[in-house]
């Protein structure tokens, strides 16, 4: 008996920790730069300032569902909870605002 009550124990934590969405987040955007191009619901964007490894600007490309305010050549933070690796990384935008 005790080792069934071990065993849930383990499984409803295991679960909790599976089902909630990580608050990774910050009040920092994870980029900030120009968008320079738009495709089949995704943006990219290419950052102002910061270069990676091998010089080739910070670039990510983002999904969202509000592509219609985004314009290229338009400067915009975005922020975003996980970004996958890749050159451009590839994201899902949590939040987008555009500078005027």
């Amino acid at each position: 008996m005790k080792k069934i009550f071990i065993l849930l124990a383990i499984i409803s934590f295991a679960l909790v920790g599976c089902s909630q969405e990580p608050e990774n987040q910050t009040s920092e955007p994870t980029i900030t730069g120009e968008i320079v191009k738009i495709e089949d619901g995704k943006f990219l964007v290419e950052s102002t300032t910061e270069k990676s490894l091998d010089g080739r600007p910070n670039a990510i490309w983002f999904t969202t569902e509000e592509i219609e305010p985004l314009k290229v050549g338009k400067i915009v933070s975005v922020w975003t909870d996980k970004i996958e690796d890749s050159y451009p990384g590839q994201a899902r935008a949590t939040k987008i605002e555009i500078k005027e």
